[in-house]
């Protein structure tokens, strides 16, 4: 499944982990005695993989133009290097168009390809594409907001919140299903989400969205070696005994916040672009992180099969 989203208005960052909790939020509040099953079965057999929202941008005829996380090969940069201007470029890169993705992944196209024939591209901030296209853009807010008591009606302060403006620009994300009968549940989910928006901030008319969905799949290849990871993955035990020392992969972490205010404990996960041995069929684990107000951080890989040769056996 294939879901666009157009956000109308400032629209919170999402990755796998938090569009996994919205919607988990939304199951819950439609299907409350589903929710304990749904998150049991995820910790024997997956029922679902999720990828983290990337963005699309408009092009002509109101075609959607997929971009994807920027595989990193890790090409060093040396000073020395008759392609340091272009290597320092492509270090700012986030995103490449669907078009350049898929030809890295199936071996017709790679790093040294790009630098090479650097000018053939065209790049606008941190995306990387074939042609250039309209006027779009993607930026960060920092909004202050009033806290407000409202047991005395009294403004007590302001805070800040951060959020992101598209223009002429959307998100998409991929969701495989091991088990289909949690396609409509996750279709009503995604309308519960709509109705109510994403993100804390929605009483102010943030994280607000419309959506379509399509019955389409990643395109990967068969029998590889390596996959390409398109979510947040936080490995299990097993996992980091079978990764590889050819794999490469960026780890990041985070802590959360509960509504109470506790701090959660700290969770590390391997970023979107990785690349990992292919060795089982899923990969990740969900982790559960706070006492006071107890929650769950979705850490299953969206592993997408590739060519790419890195040398391992």
């Amino acid at each position: 499944m294939l879901v666009y989203i157009k956000p109308l208005s400032i629209f919170p960052e999402l990755h796998s982990d938090t569009l996994f909790g919205a919607l988990t939020f939304a199951i819950n509040q439609l299907y409350p005695d589903k929710t304990e099953t749904i998150l049991e079965e995820f910790k024997n057999n997956v029922p679902f993989f999720l990828s983290s929202p990337f963005p699309f941008i408009y092009g002509e005829n109101d075609e959607k133009v997929k971009f994807f996380p920027k595989i990193n090969l890790n090409k060093r940069t040396d000073k020395k290097d008759s392609l340091f201007d272009e290597m320092k470029k492509y270090k700012k890169i986030k995103f490449v168009e669907e078009e350049i993705f898929y030809n890295i992944i199936n071996g017709k196209l790679n790093e040294s390809d790009i630098l090479n024939n650097y000018s053939d591209y065209s790049s606008s901030g941190s995306f990387l594409m074939k042609k250039s296209y309209d006027d779009f853009r993607l930026t960060e807010d920092i909004i202050p907001n009033n806290s407000v008591n409202r047991l005395f009606n009294t403004t007590e302060g302001i805070f800040y919140s951060e959020g992101q403006r598209y223009l002429n620009m959307g998100l998409f994300f991929y969701i495989e299903f091991n088990d289909e009968k949690y396609i409509p549940i996750i279709k009503s989910a995604l309308k519960f989400l709509k109705d109510r928006g994403f993100g804390k901030d929605i009483s102010t008319g943030k994280g607000q969205f419309e959506y379509e969905i399509y019955d389409e799949s990643i395109k990967d290849v068969a029998d590889a070696k390596y996959f390409i990871n398109l979510s947040r993955f936080i490995p299990s035990e097993y996992d980091l005994e079978n990764i590889d020392g050819y794999s490469v992969y960026e780890i990041d972490s985070k802590r959360g916040r509960s509504a109470s205010g506790e701090i959660r404990k700290q969770v590390r996960f391997f970023k979107e672009g990785s690349i990992f041995k292919n060795y089982s069929d899923s990969y990740g684990t969900i982790v559960a992180v706070g006492d006071i107000n107890p929650a769950i951080e979705y850490g299953i890989a969206f592993p997408v099969k590739t060519s790419i040769d890195l040398g391992g056996n």
